[in-house]
């Protein structure tokens, strides 16, 4: 054989194996279009195609696979449109399209976290979305999905998984949720302002500051007596409350909640109108929590002369058992600084640390309240004070 014709059967041979191979497509796909001859859907659903020979989602294999060049057979018993021989009409690193004679099913490469791109790491956190009631979503690094809804001081929490599209600058939410539901497009994003677009509406987010642990209180019950067992020292009697209360109109609190679920504080703020009949001698806190400029009542606490005649810590609850930790401890409002009396105790499973202003009776600066509930992650409520108000007389 010359040559020459050597040459050309061997290039020849190898431009045919060529175009008879493919890549694999093994890896996360997101499933974005089904297209049928009926209708259209967009799923959003990731694929996972295994070496194996599966095809799985969130862990659960639902059909499986086998691939022949640019053939790919698609076999399931649950879902009718993973059946067939499908050909691969484009695939490239980021998409992926398969065609049979009655479906073609359109992918796109599920985003990988260790790449760096600036848009994913400031989507990365928690976000207070604007315009609704308290709501706040986190996305993690390992595509996990969080949304908490407060409403009525109740947290709803949504778990599930998200996906960062970066050719599309968008991200979609794998999770039954109905704001931010599946596909959103990055309208602008900084590291701490979003603005996306869903289904034609356009929400505001605002990036809140990362809490991973708070400082939890951690009483020592051993070191805790009963109200009656010598604990001597407080600043408050009821002598001292009658004289000094009448005096106040007006307190109020800023309210922390921590939701671990998405690492960060919900705020607000709680007040309090003191009325006191000193004639009958009765005092009243009526709490209001303030909302949009509007006071909605939600706690009334009265003393009396049978009503909280014993409790040391009115308006607070009393304490089952208590003890004293400080008695100097220094507190800032505006320009003023106060002595407190600190106290940890328990009431019940709750644990309560309580900052008792020296020379205000009835005034707490600080009140922090922790309970550890069933899946062993804090509930932690503090009220910090923020504005005393006098009556003018």
């Amino acid at each position: 054989m010359k040559l020459k014709l050597f040459v050309g059967l061997f290039f020849t041979l190898i431009m045919v194996n060529g175009q008879g191979q493919s890549k694999t497509i093994t890896g996360n796909w997101l499933l974005t279009l089904i297209e049928t001859s009926r209708k259209t859907e967009q799923p959003y659903i990731v694929n996972r195609f295994d070496a194996n020979g599966d095809i799985s989602i969130y862990g659960t294999k639902i059909a499986g696979f086998t691939q022949r060049n640019q053939i790919i057979d698609l076999k399931s018993e649950r879902f009718k449109i993973y059946n067939g021989n499908f050909h691969i009409l484009k695939q490239t690193d980021k998409q992926l399209v398969l065609a049979s004679e009655t479906v073609t099913l359109h992918y796109k490469r599920a985003y990988d976290r260790l790449q760096n791109n600036p848009v994913y790491k400031n989507l990365v956190g928690t976000w207070l979305i604007h315009g609704t009631s308290p709501t706040y979503v986190r996305f993690e690094a390992g595509g996990r999905f969080v949304m908490l809804n407060i409403e009525e001081n109740t947290g709803i929490t949504t778990q599930g998984s998200w996906v960062f599209i970066p050719d599309e600058k968008a991200f979609v939410i794998l999770a039954d949720v109905d704001i931010l539901n599946r596909k959103n497009s990055i309208l602008q994003i900084n590291k701490d302002y979003m603005e996306v677009s869903n289904n034609g509406i356009q929400y505001q987010l605002e990036k809140q500051p990362d809490v991973p642990a708070i400082k939890h209180l951690q009483i020592d019950e051993d070191t805790l007596t009963g109200p009656m067992e010598g604990q001597t020292g407080l600043p408050w009697t009821n002598d001292k409350l009658w004289p000094f209360l009448p005096k106040l109109k007006k307190l109020r609190y800023k309210r922390y909640v921590y939701y671990p679920e998405v690492k960060a504080f919900y705020e607000d703020f709680v007040s309090f109108d003191v009325i006191v009949n000193s004639e009958k001698q009765i005092i009243t806190f009526n709490g209001y929590r303030e909302i949009d400029e509007e006071r909605i009542p939600f706690i009334t606490r009265t003393k009396g002369p049978l009503t909280e005649a014993y409790n040391r810590f009115f308006p607070q609850k009393d304490l089952d058992r208590y003890s004293i930790i400080d008695r100097k401890r220094l507190w800032k409002l505006d320009d003023k600084t106060y002595e407190c009396t600190v106290v940890n105790g328990i009431i019940g499973n709750k644990q309560y640390q309580y900052w008792m202003i020296n020379t205000m009776p009835g005034v707490f600066a600080k009140v922090i309240y922790e309970k550890l509930i069933f899946d062993n992650e804090p509930e932690y409520i503090k009220y910090e004070l923020d504005y005393i108000q006098k009556n003018e007389k």
